[in-house]
Parts: structure tokens; C-alpha cells; sequence
């Protein structure tokens, strides 16, 4: 619990260091060691964030010491701050403290907020990570105070350090007070940069608590930010490290999802249920226990289809495909495949018929806004009309006036003719002045006139380019048709040929295992007509060597596999052949058998099969000779990335001096040729009876 909010805090606080760098940096750099020691200082912290903590503290040094040169208070408690971060994180808190102590006479100098706020932050979590809950608490409440003056929006971080603080102390009521006032504040932050985490850490608490019904709206709102933000394409370097705290809970957290599902399904909420089961069937698959997760992604596919969403159709319908393909239902994976296709290509047009949408809206609303200024100039033209109306009417008026003038002033006609000199030099004055306002309105018109067309101009640009996209989506559809249908074509080809290989080979080895069958009568026809004993019984040798590798072709042609042999099933069989040609009973000869169920290569299994049948028969022909009931024991296994066969009787043992490196005899020569080929240690003594024994290195299973 310790590591996690440290963790959570450390990585937090770290991101908004180094975004808040650029503004800080004006206010620390004041000459040219404080310059330096800035930059080596946020060189170090990129350094603390990928976890390089030895070079970190190369830069952290040379930081230092520049920074207690500059005498900048600001720079200097930063550098410890980032000391005692350093020490934090490698969980080494006694030395994270001392420096936090050094930091303190400058921090409480120093006035930039970044620094100062960090330092009161780092204080708290170390006392409570040392155990010390009333010291944390202060420190907290200091932050908290700080925030509220400074920048209250961080005051979430304080209130969820709060309430895992609480939680940790089992005071249940104050840790979600402290959960929901950090929820609050990153809920309305407009863009919710951090709401992600304070989910993931209020999520994990009701989870701790086993509270599904607060639980379950909490999950939905997660997974609803994490869909928003993948659509719009933001990747988050902090999102990994929260989702495997949280994701270790809820997958393991069985029962306790399980009552999401069913309280979610209660409320009428098949969101939260549908994702309640995701990590139902998540945990399964880990377990792999696929025939339950794929039971529960059936129930998630009816889900998602009363939703009718098909992004979340899709998405169950791909995890049910890598089910199906985990527990070997490979026909039904390719039946889902092919349905996965239909619904890509389903959501790939509904993509593309929101992005139309969205063009045409966009188009729509700045042609309205375009007709607004249009009926803007219009509207100043009317004024300006208006006006020169009223200019008129007030011309009018003089003139009117002028008339009584001259019709009550007759008597005064020379003494007031000055005055209508002027007055008319003033009319024609005003007219010039009017006939200019009209040349200006025409050439307004003009310019408006000229603005529409260069609008229509746009327009019909904006709809040949709309069209000509629509053109390439169209032949781009149709060139991943033509080459999905080729490629299908190519695989269909693929296998036939694959098939007709594979039965061209089962009839290779069929005929080659009458051959030897053939071989091997003529063999036995032959013995029959030979009356020298070793000569029949080096025949019958010969004629059982042959019968031991027709068995092998006749398993390759038999089975599915066309290189490889059962092992157990051609051990079986191989001793039944030599029973049936040495006349043994289970009366006279007791064969006790431990074979691995392994499949071996062809060219392992010749040689392999022709030891087997040499040894066996000199048990047959040899062991038993003066005893009745004996007993033979076949063992084959694979050993530490070997093959150990050991054949043993109870019955007279091989002659005293044998040397098997020395031996002479055409068996043995057999069994040395082939022990070489198989690259195996070979081991012949006696042990109440012969034992052999074989530790083969070289081989292949298939």
C-alpha cells in the first residue's frame, strides 16, 4: 500500500514539475549558475522518471553545487527536494528525510510555487510512509492552505493523499470524504487531465471495501475517459503504471466483480455489467480456464448487444476469437474471424460516415456564418441609405425654407442676396459631397459582388474535393476487396497442394511397407528351404529387421502425421511381430513395458525400432533357455532432453568378458553402428540377468 501511493504521488508530482518547467525557469534563472543549475537539475528529474537513478544523482551533484554558488533560494531547495525524491523512490527514507531537512530553510524562503509546493507535499508523504500520521496530516493541511491562496485545482492531490492516508489509519468515513472532494475537483477541471487517476485510486478503495453498488458507476465512468481519450488519440506515459495497480485487483477480485455484474444487471445497467464481466473473463483466461470465459463472453455478446454499441460487439466478438483459438476450437475461430471482418469493415464506414458528417456540418455552419456577415453588410448598406434619405429630407426642408425667405424678405432682396450666393454654393457643395458617398457605395457593392464570387469559387472547390475523396475511398474499398479475394484464392491453392502432397506421401509409404512386407515373406519362404540351422536363423534375423521398419511405414501412412511415429503404438506392435515369429506366450515370458506417449521423427524411429528388435530377440533366442517362467522389461523415456532405453531379463546374462566395444557379432556391430548414429552412451552389464542400456541424445520428436 506504501509503494503504491508513493508511487501515485512521486509520478504525479514529477509530470507536473517538468510541464510547469518552461514557466518556472524565468523566475530561477538569474545569473549564470542558477542557469546552469536549472538545466542540470531538470536534466536529473527526466533522468528520476525513467528510473535512472544513478545518473540522476551525477546531474543532482553538479546541480548542487552550482545552485549553492548562485545563492538562489529557489534553485537550491528545489535540487534538495529532487535529492530526497531521489532517495524516496529507491525506498531509502531515512536518507530521503535528512535532505528534506536541508531543503527546509530554503523552502521556507523561497516564493516559487512549483518548489514550494512539492517540498510541503514531499514532507507529508515521507512522514506518512515513516509511519508518522498526526506529522502527515499537518503537512497536508499546510498544502492544502498553500493551494487555496496559490492554485486551489491542486488541492485533488492533497485530498487523495488524504484519503489513502485515512484509509491506511481504517478511518473508512474520512477517506471517502477526502476521495469525493478530489473527485470533485478533477471532475469539473474543464478537459479532466487528471480525473483518470483519481479514479483509479477511488476505484480501488470501494473495491478494498467490497462496495460493488459505488464500485460499479466508478468503472463505467473509468472505462468511458480511457474510450474518450483513445478516440482522440492521447497517450498518457502514466496510464500503464496506474492500470496495473488497478487491473491486479479487479483480477483477482473475483466474487467481488461478480456482485458488480449482478447488481449492475438489477439496475438495469448493462454498461457496467458488460464491463464488471470483462474482468470476469479476463481472470479465466488467465487461468485458463477458457470453456468458462468463453461461456461468460457469451453472456458479455448478448450484453453488448442490448447496448448496441458495435465498437463494444466488436471487441467481445475479438476477445471470444483468441478464446476459441487458446482452446483449440479452430473452425469456430474462423467462422468468428470472418465475422470480425464484416464488423471491421461495418465500423470502418460508420468511421467514415461520422467524418462526412462532421465535414458537412463544419461546411454548413461557416457558410451560415459567412451568410450572417453577408446580412451584416447589408444591414450597413440599408443604414447608410437610410441616411442619405434623411440628407434628402433635411435639403428639402432648407429648400422650403429658402422660398418663405424669399417670399417675406422681397423688400430686403439686395441685402440678402450675399447670403443665398452662399447658400447655394453650399447646396452644390453638399450634392459633390453626396454623388462621392454614392461612388463609395458603388464601389462597396462592387467589392461585395466580388466576395461572393470568390465564395462560390470556394464552394464548388470544396464540393470537387469532397467528391474526389469519396472517389478514393471508393477505389481504395475495391483494391482490398480484389486483393482479399486473391489472397483467399492463394490459400485455397495452398492447401490442395498441401493436401495432395500429404497424400502422396501416405501412398510412398504405403507402397515401401508392402515392399518390405514383400521382402520379408520372401524371407520366410526361403527360411523354410534351408536346413542349416544358423544360416535359417540368421534368415529369420534378417526377415524380422525388415518386418520392424515395414512397421514404421506402415504407422506413417496410417496415422494423420506423415513424420512422425507414436512410440508406444509401434512398441507394442514390434513386440507382438517377434512374439508371433519366436513363438513366445505371456506362459513362458513375462514383457513388462514403460513407454512415454511421445512421437518420433522417421529417421529417429528406423534406427530406434532396429536396436528394439535386436535386443528383444537375443532375449528371445538367448535368456531364457533354462527357465521357464522369465520376465523381459522394456523402459523408454525422455529424460533431462534425452531418450533412456533400457531393456532388461532375468535369465542367464550376456558371458562373462563380454566387451561390447570389442564384440564381433553382426547384433552387435548393429547396435554400436546405430548407438554412434543416435549420438548415445551405450551400457551393457549384468544385473540377475542382461541389461542394456541407452541414453540417446540425438533425436527429434515431431
Amino acid at each position: 500500500m506504501k509503494q503504491r501511493i508513493f508511487i501515485l504521488i512521486f509520478i504525479i508530482l514529477q509530470a507536473a514539475f517538468v510541464v510547469a518547467q518552461n514557466n518556472s525557469s524565468q523566475t530561477l534563472t538569474v545569473n549564470r549558475e542558477a542557469l546552469l543549475a536549472d538545466s542540470l537539475d531538470l536534466t536529473a528529474r527526466q533522468l528520476m522518471f525513467k528510473l535512472k537513478y544513478d545518473s540522476a544523482k551525477h546531474f543532482l551533484d553538479k546541480a548542487l553545487g552550482l545552485a549553492l554558488q548562485s545563492g538562489s533560494d529557489n534553485i537550491i531547495a528545489r535540487c534538495y527536494v529532487d535529492y530526497a525524491n531521489l532517495y524516496n523512490v529507491q525506498g531509502k527514507y531515512k536518507t530521503a528525510t535528512e535532505y528534506i531537512q536541508a531543503a527546509a530553510p530554503y523552502l521556507e524562503k523561497a516564493d516559487n510555487y512549483e518548489v514550494k509546493i512539492n517540498g510541503i507535499l514531499l514532507q507529508a508523504s515521507l512522514h506518512m510512509l515513516s509511519g508518522k500520521k498526526d506529522s502527515a496530516v499537518y503537512y497536508y493541511r499546510a498544502a492544502e492552505k498553500y493551494n487555496a491562496e496559490k492554485n486551489p485545482y491542486r488541492n485533488y492531490l492533497v485530498y487523495m493523499s488524504l484519503g489513502e492516508l485515512y484509509n491506511q489509519m481504517d478511518d473508512n468515513a474520512e477517506a471517502e470524504k477526502y476521495y469525493g472532494q478530489s473527485y470533485k475537483l478533477t471532475a469539473n477541471k474543464e478537459g479532466k487531465p487528471d480525473h483518470i487517476y483519481l479514479l483509479t485510486v477511488y476505484l480501488n478503495f470501494y473495491l478494498a471495501k467490497n462496495k460493488p453498488e459505488k464500485a460499479g458507476p466508478l468503472i463505467e465512468e473509468y472505462n468511458a475517459l480511457v474510450e474518450e481519450r483513445r478516440k482522440k488519440n492521447i497517450k498518457d506515459p502514466l496510464r500503464d503504471i496506474l492500470m496495473g495497480i488497478t487491473d491486479s485487483k479487479l483480477t483477482t477480485n473475483t466474487e467481488f466483480m461478480k456482485s458488480v455484474k449482478e447488481k449492475s444487471m438489477e439496475a438495469g445497467m448493462p454498461n457496467q455489467a458488460l464491463m464488471a464481466n470483462h474482468y470476469l473473463i479476463k481472470n479465466s483466461e488467465k487461468k485458463k480456464k477458457y470453456e468458462e470465459a468463453l461461456k461468460l463472453a457469451d453472456e458479455s455478446e448478448g450484453l453488448a448487444e442490448k447496448t448496441g454499441n458495435i465498437h463494444s460487439i466488436y471487441e467481445i466478438k475479438k476477445i471470444k476469437f483468441g478464446l476459441l483459438e487458446k482452446a483449440g476450437k479452430h473452425p469456430e475461430a474462423n467462422a468468428m474471424a470472418d465475422v470480425l471482418f464484416i464488423l471491421k469493415d461495418s465500423m470502418l464506414a460508420l468511421q467514415k460516415r461520422e467524418q462526412l458528417y462532421e465535414l458537412e456540418t463544419r461546411f454548413e455552419t461557416e457558410k451560415k456564418e459567412k451568410e450572417i456577415a453577408l446580412l451584416s453588410s447589408n444591414n450597413m448598406l440599408k443604414e447608410k441609405e437610410i441616411a442619405l434619405l434623411l440628407a434628402d429630407k433635411k435639403m428639402g426642408a432648407l429648400l422650403l425654407r429658402q422660398q418663405i425667405m424669399q417670399r417675406t424678405a422681397l423688400g430686403r432682396e439686395n441685402q440678402l442676396m450675399d447670403s443665398i450666393v452662399k447658400s447655394e454654393q453650399a447646396y452644390s457643395l453638399s450634392v459633390n459631397k453626396e454623388k462621392e458617398k454614392q461612388t463609395a457605395l458603388n464601389a462597396a457593392l462592387d467589392r461585395e459582388n466580388d466576395l461572393k464570387a470568390i465564395q462560390l469559387i470556394k464552394e464548388k472547390r470544396t464540393k470537387w474535393m469532397l467528391a474526389g475523396g469519396a472517389a478514393l475511398l471508393l477505389l481504395s474499398g475495391i483494391s482490398i476487396l480484389v486483393l482479399y479475394r486473391k489472397q483467399k484464392k492463394k490459400n485455397r491453392i495452398i492447401q490442395k497442394q498441401a493436401t495432395d502432397l500429404e497424400v502422396l506421401m501416405k501412398e510412398i509409404h504405403h507402397r515401401v511397407k508392402n515392399n518390405l512386407q514383400v521382402v520379408s515373406s520372401l524371407l520366410d519362404l526361403q527360411s523354410h528351404s534351408i536346413s542349416d540351422a544358423q544360416a535359417h536363423e540368421a534368415v529369420k534375423e534378417g526377415k524380422n529387421r525388415v518386418q520392424s521398419m515395414a512397421l514404421i511405414h506402415q504407422n506413417l501412412y496410417s496415422e494423420g502425421n506423415i513424420k512422425g511415429i507414436k512410440l508406444k503404438e509401434y512398441v507394442g506392435n514390434l513386440l507382438q511381430t517377434l512374439c508371433d515369429s519366436y513363438n513366445i506366450t505371456n506362459d513362458k515370458v513375462k514383457i513388462n513395458v514403460a513407454i512415454d506417449e511421445l512421437n518420433l521423427d522417421v529417421d529417429t524411429m528406423i534406427p530406434l525400432g532396429l536396436v528394439l528388435n535386436e535386443l528383444v530377440s537375443n532375449s528371445f533366442k538367448y535368456a531364457f533357455k533354462e527357465k521357464q517362467n522369465g520376465e523381459l522389461n522394456i523402459m523408454l523415456e525422455e529424460q533431462a532432453g534425452q531418450l533412456h532405453l533400457m531393456v532388461s531379463d532375468n535369465g542367464n546374462g550376456f558371458p562373462a568378458g563380454l566387451d561390447i566395444k570389442t564384440g564381433k557379432s553382426f547384433g552387435m556391430k548393429m547396435i554400436r553402428a546405430f548407438a554412434q548414429k543416435l549420438k548415445a552412451k551405450l551400457d551393457v552389464y549384468n544385473n540377475n540377468g542382461a541389461v542394456v542400456e541407452m541414453h540417446i541424445s540425438k533425436y527429434k520428436t515431431a
